[in-house]
């Protein structure tokens, strides 16, 4: 299974104006990649209606029965849940991925956390990213120091 890092936002921020903001910011201010970090509504609705209608989406999940709702996929994949970001720390990750996590972590810091849900957030410390991912970065060739810096 591995060690997930789980970041859940509180209900009254899982809505896409805040989440699109919120990923823009990571990926401005805070390093992360440009892809999105949190899903939002209209992520999920375009999760779905590919899994529904593309030939390929159609491959994908081939026990479960047509059409499959955007309830359904929150309720049975941790990855599409609206308003959280879920990252394996303990897996085979590139420095670009693991950047998405370090991004997270500064961002929770400089906010001090008041966006999430703790209880139902997990192993999201810096501490706990950094003794995952400082070896692959220094491996790459990062300044730690650089990485790791509150805007």
């Amino acid at each position: 299974m591995g060690l997930y890092m789980t970041v859940v936002l509180k209900e009254q921020h899982k809505n896409d104006f805040f989440i699109d903001l919120l990923n823009q910011e990571l990926t401005d201010n805070y390093g992360a990649n440009t892809c999105s970090k949190f899903a939002s509504w209209q992520d999920l609705k375009e999760d779905v209606d590919y899994i529904n209608f593309h030939p390929e989406g159609l491959k994908q999940l081939t026990d479960c029965k047509r059409p499959l709702t955007m309830k359904q996929l929150q309720e049975n994949f941790y990855w599409f849940r609206v308003g959280e970001f879920s990252f394996k720390l303990s897996g085979d990750c590139t420095c670009d991925d693991s950047r998405d996590a370090v991004a997270v972590c500064k961002w929770l810091s400089q906010t001090k956390c008041k966006y999430i849900d703790k209880r139902q957030s997990s192993t999201y410390s810096k501490k706990i990213v950094s003794q995952y991912f400082n070896p692959l970065f220094e491996e790459e060739g990062y300044d730690l120091q650089l990485l790791w810096k509150q805007r």
